[in-house]
């Protein structure tokens, strides 16, 4: 009888997991839908798009205002933002590039401190900042 139970217990967490990727999946789809709806006429913010796309940024970080689990690039540039620490910073080039290579150092206020460090090039960074500027325009 103890195994029978067994069983269905461990049956229904792997509905409820399989449940949770598949809608984890639709809704990280769904973001980088709206990633790429995103119309650009600028070459350079045109390939940051794709990177935020193939990189998972969007995953994380919409470009339509909304809340994510990170902050929103939509008018993300000029930005005053409150950190964890009290502290603010004004978001430009300097900390969006920090925040992508050292995530960990100033994390905004209100969001968790959940980024990995990413290591690109630097034209990926410039391409990145051109498109995170787009959104801010």
């Amino acid at each position: 009888m103890q195994e029978n139970k067994r069983i269905w217990l461990d049956l229904t967490v792997a509905f409820v997991l399989v449940g949770l990727l598949i809608f984890g999946s639709l809704m990280i789809y769904e973001l980088n839908f709206d990633a790429m709806e995103v119309e650009l006429d600028d070459e350079l913010a045109q390939r940051g798009q794709e990177i935020s796309t193939e990189r998972g940024c969007v995953a994380c970080h919409t470009v339509d205002g909304s809340l994510g689990v990170g902050p929103s690039w939509r008018n993300m540039f000029g930005r005053t933002q409150t950190l964890t620490d009290g502290s603010t910073v004004v978001v430009d080039a300097e900390y969006f590039r920090e925040s992508i290579r050292f995530p960990r150092r100033k994390v905004v206020e209100g969001y968790p401190n959940v980024m990995s460090p990413y290591m690109m090039e630097e034209e990926e960074f410039e391409a990145l900042i051109a498109f995170a500027r787009r959104l801010s325009q």
